[in-house]
């Protein structure tokens, strides 16, 4: 399928080559942050969860940032706080930063996303670029953002990733991708290619973790939007040689533990509440984020921890 909204643009690409190089910082633990789509209440919430760790967290927003925040103060105020700390763009911010309209959101979605959804993604998209270009300097630095990143935490490398090893948008590494046998040497090809440990994306705003042998790729969905059914909370990984402090073993939704370094994924309780209070002001009833997003914001998606792992098979259509 094709259209705006449909199809990565070329200067998305990139070989897994890319992460066979040496680290662009190492970190005792890191939090990866994908799909915070400009939920404040979100970052209050992170920098709660940091504070509850030994020593302070490497933060990497791994794109998606921007998205709901359609309102300049909250805008600058969102990047402000993310660009304190790592950032890659994700398809959001790049196409913030442009002026081409050919790729819509920039989302790729796969066939399974209705026509009506995407159409919807591509107004957000131009609404956010509007607000966007009332802030001096905003679309510069989002356009100086780097697509990926190397970490090393431990023994292990890790790819940092908003999409999968082959595009910044790519859905590669959505859980159903993750967990179809046909697709296991693929990803073994990726990782041997990048000569890294594992991989963590986002992109998809589906949790998901497939693991072979010693080897791993974590989704961490959306840190800004509810996950799973149910549950209003948003989702991050955590990768740290020390394993999760007592205060923050309640958030671990699953994960594992390899060579020395704890992988896990964790629930960010933001305020839903309050958030959905500024939610419906910034977007009100009919627009297209209402229609697409607000009834997940509230009572989470039809998705589980079994479909995250692969336990039971669900079409991406997220």
């Amino acid at each position: 399928m094709t259209g705006p909204g449909r199809t990565c643009p070329p200067h998305y690409g990139y070989s897994p080559r890319v992460f066979s190089r040496g680290p662009d910082f190492g970190a005792e633990t890191l939090y990866v942050i994908g799909g915070l789509y400009g939920n404040a209440l979100a970052l209050d919430e992170i920098d709660r969860m940091a504070a509850l760790e030994p020593q302070p967290p490497t933060q990497v927003f791994n794109g998606d940032f921007h998205w709901f925040d359609a309102e300049p103060a909250l805008f600058a105020a969102v990047q402000r706080r993310v660009l304190a700390h790592a950032a890659l763009r994700g398809n959001v911010e790049t196409e913030l930063a442009g002026n081409d309209d050919s790729a819509g959101c920039g989302c790729a979605y796969p066939e399974s996303v209705p026509d009506d959804d995407v159409e919807r993604s591509n107004r957000i998209l131009s609404a956010l670029r509007d607000v966007a270009t009332q802030i001096p300097g905003a679309r510069e630095r989002l356009a100086a953002l780097p697509m990926h990143a190397l970490a090393q935490v431990g023994r292990l490398r890790i790819g940092i990733v908003h999409g999968d090893a082959w595009s910044l948008a790519g859905w590669r590494f959505a859980h159903d991708q993750l967990h179809d046998p046909a697709q296991e040497a693929q990803l073994l090809a990726a990782l041997e290619l990048g000569a890294v440990d594992g991989y963590a994306c986002s992109h998809t705003c589906a949790p998901a973790l497939k693991v072979m042998d010693d080897r791993f790729v974590i989704n961490n969905g959306a840190a800004g939007m509810a996950n799973f059914a149910g549950d209003a909370s948003g989702m991050l990984t955590r990768i740290s040689i020390r394993p999760l402090p007592v205060l923050l073993e309640p958030l671990r939704a699953f994960g594992l533990h390899e060579r020395g370094v704890w992988i896990d994924a964790l629930r960010v309780r933001f305020d839903t509440a309050r958030w959905l209070d500024r939610f419906d002001v910034l977007w009100p009833e009919g627009s297209p984020a209402a229609v697409s997003y607000r009834e997940r914001i509230a009572r989470g998606p039809q998705f589980t921890v079994d479909h995250a792992l692969g336990r039971e098979l669900l079409a991406c259509s997220m």
